[in-house]
């Protein structure tokens, strides 16, 4: 394409996009779960692939758990070289898989976090013009397109048991974070020049996992945030986008809420998953933890919009206990709600009433932390055994592929225009037909 219309093409979707107007970046994904964290992409990707099978390129990448965003030809990634102590950012050409150009960081104290967590967690955020990238062990750093530093905010650790894996989200001229840890707090910054705009305190969620959520209802501009902690009642927060003041809540949520809410047809879709042991005390004493996960308070449910304070039961739309993922977001597609639990079990929904379409195994097996994303009517998703599970986006359970790459997959694959780029332990994979 040449450079004109590539410009032309940037400033339409660029604009449109800060604009409120219908036009939705369907090209391109942009952050963590692609547009508004809807896992939704487009064009037609393969069903059938694999380390030998409709590659496009694979490329070697370093440590790390972030997924790719993509805009235009580029890919942005986030890595951690763990014997130098650095923070990198990547920026990877999307037809050819070459890295443009790769900027580093260096943090005084590297924070930490899970056994199978990473320093580099968090997706990069992008707008097509700039792209917004956050370090637990950092602060915010925000790069143009070609790699020239243009701000960077300094952020205290977290302090987070697990790590800070919730990823920035480009709402408006805003960049907003969820800082999760003992000093917790929703920040909202300036995405031109890095300066704080608002900051609201979060200090009741001190642990939450969540990326924020955009939602636009009646008029209205909305971060919408699911608290996580260890301690019970949490709370589906929302929050006025303009100036982060509290709006309205859901309460009564149980701990560890690590999943995004998901947005379809003026209802939101969250997932809060009570407490989740460890694997390795599963296994030890299974009869204890098949107690403890038949009593819990965990629950998939679809709210409608409020006004303000906290929501009755009226804007409940629906909750259930069953089908629950411990960390996978929930997937809204063509009406339909589907979620992922861990051994491979799928739960498939009405979106609009909650009444279960179906409920079964996927075949494959393991720990699920990848989200669900789809396009051209299937369903994509990826188990930390590093297989990648395509089902027919239908009312009744139709599996048309099981592949088997040569890595674990803990993040989260972006389709785009008929692409599926999936992160694996050590690489980095484009499959197209």
């Amino acid at each position: 394409m040449r450079r004109a219309s590539w410009i032309t093409l940037l400033a339409t979707v660029v604009l449109s996009s800060f604009t409120g107007s219908a036009q939705k970046v369907e090209e391109w994904w942009p952050q963590f779960r692609g547009p508004n964290s809807s896992g939704l992409g487009g064009g037609r990707p393969p069903v059938h692939f694999g380390p030998g099978q409709k590659v496009r390129w694979k490329m070697a990448v370093g440590s790390g758990l972030s997924s790719p965003s993509v805009w235009g030809g580029r890919i942005f990634l986030t890595e951690f070289d763990r014997t130098n102590k650095q923070l990198a950012t990547l920026c990877i050409d999307r037809r050819t898989g070459k890295v443009l150009w790769r900027r580093t960081v260096t943090a005084e104290a590297i924070e930490k976090v899970h056994e199978i967590g990473s320093p580099a967690a968090s997706t990069p955020a992008t707008d097509g013009e700039r792209v917004y990238v956050y370090f637990g062990s950092y602060g915010l750093v925000c790069y143009d397109l070609d790699g020239n530093l243009k701000w960077e905010r300094r952020l205290p650790i977290p302090e987070n048991p697990y790590g800070a894996v919730a990823s920035p989200i480009v709402a408006g001229d805003l960049v907003v974070l969820n800082h999760q840890g003992r000093d917790a707090y929703l920040l909202a910054i300036n995405r031109r020049n890095g300066r704080t705009v608002w900051k609201t305190d979060r200090s009741l969620f001190q642990y939450g996992w969540s990326t924020p959520v955009h939602w636009r209802h009646d008029g209205i501009d909305e971060v919408v945030v699911l608290g996580g902690d260890f301690k019970p009642n949490q709370r589906l927060m929302a929050y006025n986008l303009s100036d982060g003041a509290e709006r309205w809540w859901v309460g009564g949520l149980p701990p560890c809420g690590k999943s995004t809410p998901v947005i379809g047809d003026g209802l939101l879709f969250l997932a809060a998953p009570d407490i989740i042991l460890e694997p390795v005390a599963e296994k030890s004493n299974p009869e204890r933890a098949a107690q403890i996960y038949a009593n819990n308070a965990a629950r998939v449910m679809a709210v409608r919009p409020g006004s303000t304070g906290e929501l009755s039961q009226a804007n409940i739309a629906w909750s259930e206990r069953k089908g629950v993922p411990g960390v996978p977001s929930p997937l809204y597609y063509n009406g339909r709600l589907y979620t992922f639990k861990d051994g491979g079990l799928v739960f498939c929904r009405v979106a609009e009433t909650g009444e279960l379409l179906y409920s079964e195994r996927m075949g494959a097996l393991g720990y699920y932390y990848s989200s669900p994303v789809a396009a051209d009517n299937k369903v994509y998703i990826a188990s930390a055994d590093g297989v990648v599970v395509v089902l027919d986006a239908g009312e009744e359970l139709k599996i048309l592929a099981t592949n088997k790459l040569d890595g674990a997959i803990l993040a989260t694959p972006a389709i785009v225009e008929g692409n599926i780029y999936v992160r694996t332990e050590s690489h980095l994979y484009a499959f197209g037909n």
